[in-house]
């Protein structure tokens, strides 16, 4: 293995040299990058020490930039469970796990860590308690708002040790002897989009501002946000954690000219499909249908996901079988087949570099945009069910009518080859039966087919 020798790597340069590149502007001095130069001779003190241990820890924290930052492993936030007795309502848990800061600096919880929200001090106290502002504010114990929960590196000193007088006349005394790092958990207030009561709308209005907007509050680089709580009166109403939270970890490296954020996509998808089975449970518990339109409790929709069955409505009429939905946009142009449950997530991977759906524009910017709704089937009995299910033509019902394609026709509508029109067949209870045994299909944003120019054709006559 070879050995590092100062100057073989790092060019040393003589004062001359020094003195004439800095003249000319090409040496740049770096104040953060100066350690002490030992030689035989020279007064070892304390002061020297600790400016060599704040070099190395400067250029750690470089090195941990580079991978970008991020939680590592672990660091799931968890409301607790309702069979918790004596359980707080502002009592949470974190399971144990190591992040990087945007700083670049470790940040490490060795176990599970149960809390009170009421027990943690907000940011601008943590900063007072470490001394990097002067004024606090009065603690919160019956917090209402929107919250970022935030791992903060933090150290102190500890372990007192004789401390041996460094003069003739002086005396013996005791110093700590050791600096011990930390993580802090706080609480950071966040702007709130919404002025609504309804919390699941300020969740859908959080999630399209971040994901779809990409104008979200900037946080301090110090600190490793973990998720986003909303409080009423010191009562957590939900903990989303992929708002906030960003996974690190090898990935794809290749060009992607900055149109997306792989980290965000993914972040968005795991956290509109947390907050559509929330959404589902709670309609199924309070006796409703698990139907529903998506603008109802959602702002955005990521390019790729679930969706509830329940929202497709099927009718046998004199015509043949008539399917309906109402969990996408009316104008929405959505087409539906069943897929091989094997196939599924490279469907998936392969639209996570196309934008959002904003479920906010105006209904005519729905006109261009399509969807496949996938029914997942095993691979076993796809052939058998691709044959058995016939091909129906949209007819003119309200609120919307899928236009369905076998899978061969689906496969070449996908890569964009044009397909041709098919006559309405009479009605068949195959299709029925394969939505009807599942809760979630899953649907894919399709791209849109590119506009060809013919530059052989002579240009048109001036006017």
């Amino acid at each position: 293995m070879a050995t590092y020798t100062q100057g073989d790597i790092r060019r040393q340069l003589s004062t001359s040299d020094f003195t004439l590149y800095g003249d000319l502007g090409a040496v740049v001095i770096n104040s953060q990058r100066t350690r002490p130069y030992w030689f035989d001779g020279r007064f070892l003190a304390a002061r020297d020490l600790q400016r060599e241990q704040d070099y190395f820890l400067q250029r750690q924290a470089d090195l941990g930039q580079s991978a970008g930052f991020g939680v590592i492993h672990g660091l799931w936030v968890r409301m607790a469970p309702a069979s918790v007795a004596n359980a707080a309502a502002d009592a949470i848990t974190i399971s144990a796990g190591q992040g990087v800061t945007p700083a670049g600096e470790l940040v490490l919880l060795p176990g599970d860590l149960s809390i009170s929200l009421s027990d943690l001090p907000d940011e601008e106290n943590l900063d007072v308690q470490f001394g990097a502002a002067a004024t606090p504010k009065p603690p919160a114990r019956t917090r209402t708002g929107v919250y970022v929960l935030a791992l903060r590196p933090v150290e102190f000193t500890a372990n007192p040790i004789t401390s041996y007088p460094t003069s003739i006349n002086g005396t013996r005394t005791s110093h700590d002897g050791d600096i011990v790092e930390a993580t802090a958990v706080s609480l950071i207030p966040y702007p709130d989009p919404v002025a609504a009561a309804d919390s699941s709308q300020r969740q859908a209005a959080l999630a399209r501002q971040i994901f779809v907007s990409g104008n979200s509050a900037q946080l301090s680089t110090s600190i490793l946000p973990i998720a986003m709580i909303s409080l009423t009166r010191g009562v957590v109403e939900w903990v989303d954690p992929y708002l906030v939270r960003r996974d690190t970890g090898p990935d794809y490296a290749g060009l992607r000219f900055g149109l997306t954020d792989r980290a965000a996509q993914q972040a968005f998808l795991r956290q509109y499909d947390m907050q559509l089975q929330a959404t589902v449970a709670a309609r199924t518990s309070a006796g409703l249908s698990a139907g529903f339109t998506a603008g109802s409790y959602l702002q955005a929709l990521p390019p790729a996901g679930r969706f509830p069955l329940a929202s497709i409505s099927v009718t046998t009429q004199s015509a043949g079988t008539a399917f309906s939905q109402i969990f996408f946009p009316q104008q929405l142009d959505v087409r539906l087949s069943v897929v091989p449950v094997d196939e599924l997530a490279a469907l998936i991977e392969d639209s996570m570099s196309l934008p959002p759906i904003d479920l906010t524009m105006p209904a005519q910017a729905y006109a261009d945009l399509a969807v496949f709704a996938l029914i997942p089937v095993p691979r076993a009995g796809f052939t058998a069910l691709k044959n058995a299910l016939p091909p129906i033509a949209p007819v003119t019902t309200l609120p919307q009518v899928l236009s369905f394609r076998p899978p061969l026709d689906l496969l070449r509508l996908y890569q964009g080859a044009p397909v041709t029109p098919i006559a309405t067949p009479t009605a068949n209870a195959s299709w029925a039966s394969a939505i009807g045994s599942q809760t979630y299909g899953y649907f894919i944003r399709r791209r849109s087919a590119p506009a060809f120019v013919d530059f052989s054709a002579a240009p048109p006559p001036a006017g």
